[in-house]
């Protein structure tokens, strides 16, 4: 199951909607279900989550999304970019301090979209 939430959606899917579209995050989450994704380290500590990166789109090799996964097998949308993101460049990985921040400021509108029950559920 995939928990999108409202400023995922709106800040992260919605700029890219013309390369990724609700059934690319799905995929996404597939793989990341089936463990086709790779683990990445998290920026910060939150229990019962892991973080994964995973490629997605409809070539399958633009674009980059990072993932949190809970215990309970909810994956969460964190981050989505096209490959040659201007901000990140081609470096979307958790030794890049653009990408800590990044992510951390996602992961607080997520956690908040979460408890206002500002979120849809696909399966």
């Amino acid at each position: 199951m995939v928990v999108l939430t409202k400023y995922i959606a709106r800040h992260e899917l919605e700029p890219l909607k013309r390369l990724v579209n609700i059934d690319d995050i799905l995929d996404g989450a597939n793989k990341v279900i089936k463990g086709l994704a790779v683990e990445t380290k998290a920026p910060r500590d939150l229990r019962g989550c892991r973080f994964f990166k995973v490629r997605i789109g409809k070539r399958n090799n633009a674009r980059m999304m990072v993932f949190v996964i809970t215990e309970n097998k909810k994956v969460v949308p964190v981050l989505i970019r096209l490959k040659k993101d201007k901000v990140f460049g081609v470096n979307m990985a958790m030794n890049n301090p653009i990408v800590i921040e990044q992510m951390n400021k996602n992961l607080n509108h997520i956690l908040d979209d979460l408890k206002k029950k500002q979120y849809q559920e696909f399966s």
